[in-house]
């Protein structure tokens, strides 16, 4: 079986492929002027070299994703409509996920009643699994945790703006007191879902996760303000190979 899984985030665009047996990886920069025109010349060029033919095709994006179909990405408004049909390629399979939804596919387990994945790269996401099985609501976009607002000193903000890693490079955030500071407020909404699905896991990833302030001020603070009886339910883990974890989801979904 061949694959082509991409996982395209608000700075980077990572291809894998399975092709004879081996797994290959390449990696490019995605800026804001990413589109759908450079993802499908970099499909080509890989279509080429790995003679890729008739195979599945997996792409994970950072927005929202409704019926297969990049409604809005707000780190990269040139994909913002991407669909299959916007695609040219030889792949016979196509899937288009969000990349937290993707995410968890690699990490659910049957076994478990509820868990809970947070990501937060550039953006914040968040996916929901119900006895081993996605949650994503009424139209397909549950889980919309960067819109979560909460009260801050200087008043009301959504978290996307507090605590997503656009906004601390925005913002010039570098300290451990303000790293910490950004990591609480995520905690904060977390609490609130926390609160809300008694999960018996919850899954920390994203390249944020791996400042240790930031991860600290979040798990601190989730501790802190989330019910105990819910929070004694729940293991939380970091999750560490955030740099393929959206590949391996994306291969469950082809497959499944």
């Amino acid at each position: 079986m061949q694959t082509l899984t991409v996982d395209i985030s608000g700075s980077k665009a990572l291809f894998e492929i399975e092709t004879q047996g081996r797994i290959e990886q390449y990696k490019i920069g995605a800026s804001d002027s990413f589109n759908i025109d450079s993802l499908n010349i970099q499909i080509a060029e890989l279509e080429q070299d790995y003679d890729l033919n008739g195979y599945s095709l997996g792409i994970a994006v950072p927005g929202l994703v409704q019926d297969k179909q990049l409604v809005t990405c707000k780190s990269l408004p040139g994909l913002n409509g991407l669909s299959a049909g916007q695609l040219v390629t030889r792949a016979k399979q196509i899937i288009i996920a969000n990349d937290s939804d993707a995410a968890m596919q690699a990490l659910l387990e049957p076994k478990q009643q509820c868990e809970l994945l947070v990501m937060c790269d550039t953006g914040i996401g968040m996916s929901i699994a119900i006895n081993g099985k996605p949650f994503t609501g009424a139209a397909g976009i549950a889980g919309e945790l960067g819109h979560c607002r909460v009260m801050t000193e200087s008043g009301e903000f959504n978290l996307e703006r507090l605590a997503s890693g656009e906004s601390i490079v925005a913002r010039n955030l570098s300290s451990s007191a303000d790293l910490y500071r950004a990591g609480s407020y995520l905690g904060m909404g977390l609490a609130w879902a926390v609160n809300l699905f008694n999960p018996s896991r919850v899954y920390l990833a994203g390249s944020m996760m791996n400042n240790l302030d930031y991860y600290k001020g979040c798990v601190d603070t989730l501790k802190q303000m989330a019910l105990r009886a819910p929070l004694a339910s729940a293991k939380i883990n970091r999750v560490d190979d955030r740099e393929t974890i959206v590949c391996r989801g994306l291969k469950v979904m082809l497959t499944s």
